[in-house]
């Protein structure tokens, strides 16, 4: 998904899902500020994005049977509609917004394929949408990732030679190479982004 159909996502999530909600009287979740309330809505916009109008007719159904608040006249909170949302629509794993396509296409993303933890950051940039990760932060993923990397460094090597290796491992191995293959998809897509801007 690129920036502009990120936007018309976006702007699809909005017409179809937050704004016929709030006209059918789901009020703020008295939790939240207003401020903090807009953030959840233009989070649940970003995330939403890549959904059909089929689909968001669904979520809509769903967040009016299952509305939040005591009085259960409260628009759903993020968590429990996005929860719903993967029951609507699977998330797709080669697939990535424009923040995760940037930072794994960045400096950053090619620090982390040079030394084995670009799996572990894109599970950060996915866990924090758009918190851009610090070299504090890099360092912490990179240790974080070390067992994995020098597992499936030596599983390769072994496997390179022909040598025997276990179930699990091998369980391991392929796991490790199709997360490496949706990093690299994903940066691929944001570097062909950055050229064509």
């Amino acid at each position: 998904m690129d920036d502009k159909e990120q936007a018309e996502g976006e702007k699809r999530v909005r017409e179809h899902l937050i704004e016929p909600l709030l006209a059918l009287g789901l009020a703020r979740p008295t939790t939240l500020t207003k401020a903090a309330f807009e953030t959840m809505l233009r989070t649940l916009a970003q995330m939403l994005a890549r959904m059909s109008e089929a689909e968001l007719a669904v979520l809509k159904a769903w967040a009016l049977k299952n509305p939040g608040g005591p009085n259960r006249d409260r628009f759903p909170i993020a968590a429990h509609m996005l929860a719903a949302a993967k029951t609507i629509r699977p998330p797709d794993k080669t697939d990535a917004g424009p923040f995760a396509r940037r930072v794994m296409a960045s400096p950053a993303g090619d620090e982390a394929f040079k030394h084995g933890f670009a799996p572990e950051l894109l599970a950060y940039v996915r866990a924090n949408p758009g918190k851009w990760p610090q070299s504090l932060t890099l360092e912490k993923l990179r240790n974080q990732a070390r067992p994995a990397y020098v597992r499936f460094e030596d599983l390769l090597l072994r496997e390179n030679r022909d040598q025997e290796i276990s179930p699990a491992d091998r369980r391991f191995l392929a796991n490790r190479k199709a997360q490496i293959d949706t990093c690299c998809q994903i940066a691929a897509k944001g570097k062909a982004g950055e050229k064509a801007a």
